[in-house]
């Protein structure tokens, strides 16, 4: 499937709601669908949580831009270290800083429908490269 998303960095919060549903009047803090075209949603409860101890999680504009791309258009996913048969780990490969690559990472429960993420941080590392399956895209 070919993935087509958009987001500039300059992009204003009102266009970056555009592509995002969110609903103060429900608990989904985000609700999109992923490579496969499944439902994955981002509680509100399970960001508040996260969100504790994740910088980048009190930061609007990387849940609507970076996780949400990581969802919907990874540049690769791996079956989950810790759960590999109940969660994927989605990547997506941001920028290089003194030649050290560094991603968004998206855990991902599939194991109910909606799909719903378990946390999302910024790694400088693949911790699952070479211990788990690669199911999606190219790690290199």
């Amino acid at each position: 499937m070919a993935c087509f998303w958009y987001y500039s960095q300059s992009a204003s919060l009102t266009a970056a709601h555009f592509y995002t549903t969110i609903s103060m009047k429900d608990k989904t803090a985000l609700s999109t669908k992923d490579y496969e075209t499944e439902a994955v949603i981002f509680t509100k409860d399970q960001l508040a949580k996260k969100a504790k101890n994740r910088p980048e999680l009190q930061d609007l504009s990387f849940i609507n831009g970076r996780l949400k791309r990581a969802i919907e258009c990874p540049d690769f996913v791996y079956r989950d270290f810790e759960k590999p048969n109940d969660r994927r780990a989605h990547y997506l490969k941001e920028y290089l800083v003194n030649g050290v690559q560094r991603y968004t990472k998206v855990i991902v429960a599939i194991d109910q429908k909606p799909r719903f993420v378990v946390t999302a941080y910024r790694p400088d590392y693949v911790k699952e490269r070479g211990k788990t399956e690669l199911i999606y895209g190219k790690d290199n």
